[in-house]
């Protein structure tokens, strides 16, 4: 299976479990994976809208994993700006997870800081 975008980050949580709890920080996970996720949707190159509807299918949020499960994914995905059709989605983007992250950042920063507050 061909991926958009793909790394592998390690983080220690031990001591987030501890204040949080596991189950609470595997919804929070959860909440913000959905929320990238359906946000970095609008930047999917769209033809015939099979590559931008694959990621919910393919995707595992509980486990904050984020993936386009079409065969040409990673070809789309690192096609040059200027061959990435418009048309049907304006806002399409190659590397569209990172031009997301790019444009974005900011609020999820903040959707993840609201997230974790203590309730």
């Amino acid at each position: 299976m061909s991926k958009a975008a793909g790394c592998s980050v390690k983080i220690d949580l031990s001591g987030m479990e501890r204040r949080f709890g596991a189950e609470r920080l595997k919804a929070n996970q959860e909440a913000f994976a959905r929320r990238v996720a359906f946000e970095a949707r609008d930047y999917v190159p769209v033809d015939e809208e099979t590559l931008r509807d694959s990621e919910p299918l393919a995707s595992d949020y509980a486990a904050g994993r984020i993936e386009w499960s079409q065969p040409y994914a990673q070809r789309v995905h690192d096609l040059p700006q200027s061959s990435i059709k418009k048309a049907k989605n304006p806002n399409a983007r190659s590397h569209w997870p990172a031009e997301a992250k790019r444009e974005r950042l900011g609020a999820w920063e903040e959707f993840a800081r609201k997230l974790m507050e203590e309730r």
